[in-house]
């Protein structure tokens, strides 16, 4: 049986043809498929009679979810990969939305325009490694990511879209999408999470026909654009600080209101090592300002050497004190702000208000967190 696949070059006056003059079936169940061919919604195949085909061809699927993955399936095909569409997976029960082949290896792309839980992601991905094949996941590009104005930019990641983010020695900390509108693809690369969802990135679009595969790297940062990520991280800081005390919900009882009367010292006026940028820090609930400070207020209470700080310590410590999504990952993200901490050698024997701590070495600090080796201007 002969795998047809519509793509984005095909008439409808080509399509109506084939319609008329061939018949469809599906190659999982091998019932007969209509092809449609609307003046609104992307031409696609479906069922003539229901049935319970697992994963029926582009039924139920969003026009922007068809057109993208019709645009991606040219873009694989062009840059020499063997590519089936939706290929049925046995084995697995699961189809794909790309199935492609290149150097013997091969790759499920799936294409995902909407939130599924993060439970479907880890099987899929654990079904495709049963069978020895590579897991890419390209997400649609939100709205609210301005690709018509790269460069270093403040943006708002979901926690679904937290969870695709790779880690690589070029990019960092990355995430790449595809806009179907635009025929781009998105490279959100150096993420730097600063509290929430926030976080800074390096924003580049690359058109379809520019594309690579495996995909394209983004150029590491340069001198002035790690300074523009400590402009952007100085100004969110500064105004949530300015802000905290009316935004408080807990008036006297607010526990980081506390900890600065304890240090006689105003929310807006807290050191820069305090609220600095930790790799991986989204996973502790809270804004970093506020979990550092509880931090090092009982760092400072109990006497503890920051250089010799045990797990068991640690976990006293996020029970009392912080709420974490994930344990263990919470656990080396205190870690590697107590390193830092020691690092720029505060000292637990005195107050915040009479360290010694030069904004200089902060800045340091801070640029080690774009974990990407430094290109010269």
């Amino acid at each position: 049986m002969e795998m047809f696949t519509i793509t984005c070059r095909m008439t409808r006056e080509h399509l109506m043809f084939l319609r008329n003059t061939s018949q469809f079936t599906c190659p999982q169940c091998e019932n007969p498929l209509r092809l449609k061919i609307g003046k609104v919604v992307t031409p696609h195949f479906a069922h003539i009679v229901l049935t319970n085909c697992l994963t029926s061809f582009s039924e139920r699927e969003s026009p922007t979810h068809l057109i993208g993955k019709q645009q991606l399936a040219e873009f694989f095909t062009h840059v020499g990969c063997e590519v089936s569409v939706e290929a049925y997976l046995p084995k697995i029960a699961q189809r794909p939305d790309l199935l492609v082949r290149k150097n013997k290896k091969l790759c499920a792309i799936e294409f995902q325009c909407s939130v599924i839980s993060i439970e479907e992601v880890a099987k899929r991905n654990s079904g495709y490694k049963k069978l020895g094949i590579a897991a890419v996941w390209l997400l649609r590009t939100p709205t609210t990511i301005q690709a018509d104005s790269p460069g270093i930019s403040y943006v708002k990641l979901s926690k679904f879209m937290q969870s695709f983010i790779t880690t690589d020695s070029i990019s960092g900390d990355s995430l790449i999408t595809y806009d179907p509108t635009t025929s781009q693809f998105i490279y959100l690369t150096q993420l730097l999470h600063i509290s929430g969802t926030a976080f800074i990135a390096k924003i580049r679009a690359l058109q379809i026909e520019q594309q690579m595969f495996p995909f394209a790297h983004v150029k590491p940062l340069t001198n002035s654009e790690r300074m523009e990520y400590w402009g952007i991280f100085q100004h969110h800081r500064n105004r949530f600080l300015k802000n905290r005390i009316f935004t408080s919900k807990y008036g006297a009882r607010d526990r980081f209101l506390k900890y600065c009367y304890k240090q006689q010292i105003r929310p807006e006026n807290l050191p820069l090592y305090i609220g600095l940028p930790i790799h991986r820090s989204e996973v502790i609930q809270g804004h970093p300002i506020e979990w550092q400070l509880a931090l090092i207020c009982e760092l400072s209470r109990n006497k503890v050497d920051m250089r010799y700080i045990s797990t068991e310590w640690i976990e006293g410590f996020i029970e009392a004190k912080c709420k974490v999504f994930h344990l263990e990952n919470a656990i080396q993200v205190i870690k590697r702000y107590c390193q830092k901490l020691h690092e720029l050698e505060y000292d637990i024997y005195q107050s915040i208000s009479h360290q010694s701590i030069s904004e200089t070495s902060v800045v340091t600090q801070f640029r080690n967190e774009l974990v990407a080796k430094p290109c010269e201007n």
